[in-house]
This record gives C-alpha cells, sequence and structure tokens, in this order.
C-alpha cells in the first residue's frame, strides 16, 4: 500500500510541475485582448494575379518608354492590370490595350531581311531549320504573307483586327481539361478550343518545362501556320530554351539552387 501511495503522489507532483495555479493563460495573448485565436487580417486591394506568362509584360503598354525602361504610364497599366479582378470585364478593358502591341508582335516575321524569321507562311510548317535565308534571291520581300497572319486577325478593321486575339489574351487565366490523361503543350486548350475550334488532344496548363514564350511569340508573329498540328512545335521564339533543371512530376518542381 505504501509503495502505491508513493506512486500516487510522485504521479501527482509530476502533473502540478506542468501547470500553475494562475486563472489566466501566461502565454502571449492576441492584441485585442481577447482569450480567443486573434481575429484574421483585413486583406487589402489585390496586387496580383496568376495568368499567362509575358501578357502583361509585352501586351499592356510593352513598347512604351525608351532605352528599355517603361514609362511611369507603363508601370501604371501594368500596376492596374494586376490588380483588376472583375474576370467579367476582362475582354473589353484591356483588349483595346492588347491590340496596338499586337499588331507589332504581328510584325516580326514581315519584310526585315536578316532577321532569321521565314516571310512566307504558306501551308507547310516552317521551322527556322526549313528556312536558312529570309531574304528572297531577287524581288523584295512583302507584307502580304507576314503583317496580318497572326491569329483571329481582321483585315477589315485595321488596328482593331487585333481585338480579336487581344480578347482571347485579356482573359488571362490557365486552362486546364481535366479529362485528358496527358499534358505536353501549352495553351493547348487555348489553341484547339478557340482557334482551331476541335477539342483539344492534351490537358493544356503551363508545365515548369513549357518554353512558354516561344508559343505566344509564335502565335503572336506567325499565328496558327507557325505550328506543327501534330506536335504543337513552335516556329519562331527568343532562342532561350525552356529551363532543363526543374521536373513536371516531381515536387517542388525546381533544380537544384545554382
Amino acid at each position: 500500500m505504501k509503495t502505491k501511495l508513493f506512486l500516487f503522489a510522485v504521479a501527482a507532483a509530476s502533473l502540478l510541475a506542468c501547470g500553475d495555479n494562475q486563472k489566466t493563460p501566461t502565454d502571449a495573448q492576441p492584441v485585442d485582448g481577447s482569450n480567443g485565436p486573434p481575429a484574421p487580417p483585413t486583406l487589402g486591394p489585390q496586387i496580383d494575379r496568376m495568368g499567362r506568362p509575358a501578357i502583361n509584360t509585352a501586351l499592356n503598354h510593352g513598347f512604351d518608354g525608351s532605352g528599355g525602361v517603361p514609362s511611369g504610364s507603363a508601370n501604371a497599366a501594368k500596376d492596374a492590370y494586376n490588380a483588376d479582378s472583375a474576370v467579367g470585364t476582362w475582354g473589353q478593358t484591356w483588349a483595346p490595350v492588347f491590340a496596338p502591341n499586337l499588331a507589332i508582335l504581328d510584325a516580326l516575321d514581315t519584310g526585315v531581311c536578316g532577321n532569321g524569321i521565314c516571310e512566307t507562311n504558306g501551308t507547310a510548317i516552317e521551322t527556322l531549320a526549313t528556312c536558312p535565308a529570309d531574304c528572297p534571291a531577287t524581288g523584295a520581300i512583302t507584307g502580304s504573307d507576314g503583317c496580318g497572319n497572326q491569329a483571329f486577325f481582321d483585315p477589315t478593321l485595321g488596328v482593331a483586327g487585333y481585338v480579336p486575339l487581344g480578347t482571347v489574351l485579356a482573359d488571362d487565366e490557365l486552362y486546364l481539361d481535366t479529362s485528358k490523361g496527358s499534358c505536353t503543350n501549352y495553351l493547348a486548350v487555348e489553341f484547339y478550343t478557340a482557334i482551331l475550334g476541335t477539342s483539344p488532344v492534351t490537358c493544356g496548363g503551363r508545365a515548369p518545362t513549357y518554353d512558354v514564350i516561344d508559343t505566344t511569340y509564335t502565335l503572336a508573329a506567325i499565328g496558327v501556320g507557325g505550328f506543327n498540328p501534330s506536335t504543337f512545335v513552335p516556329a519562331f521564339g527568343d532562342t532561350v530554351g525552356a529551363h532543363t533543371d526543374v521536373s513536371d512530376t516531381d515536387f517542388p518542381f525546381l533544380g537544384a539552387p545554382h
């Protein structure tokens, strides 16, 4: 019996050692003086949004300023774009802003000898490998096959003819078709659904290994004819390859620090 009483006393002493006899907890308390958890912070205005890479950078006053430095109005416009949470009016708000910049990008494959881009956009899918020289042996380069070949362009409307593609791009979200069993191409859902009018063959979205800038440049400069219809490989880009030290499947998807 003495042994049992001794063990009980030791256990009681241990329990008492884990606390105190104060009625009010002595741990840090919420700043509002209450005994409950602190209130959630009040959210401020939206300052950014997850969308397609380079849309805001290239198409929203992308050529304003000088010496590679954007103007103050360009920076303000980009901030306003990021803060715009009214999804339903993105198209009518931003497509007219995008249109003049899309016109400039459309001219990338037009009439400039030595720029390394195929000026003739026929039925064959063109790549830089199939056009070793972008200047004709005789005659002048014309804009008939270059400027105006951008997706959705309407030549009867002038600069406003770039608004249709601007409207598609102003819906600046990443679309993913979860019914597809594989994901291989950036903008696949938009490309097949909105541009070709067919069902996507891959899920779309954006994996870390996708060269998203090449896809965007080709769509804006060459149009639908700049993509291989089977592989969706773009014909034109910025000559900077996709990152190789990333993974599309293994978390955290990034390579080793370097």
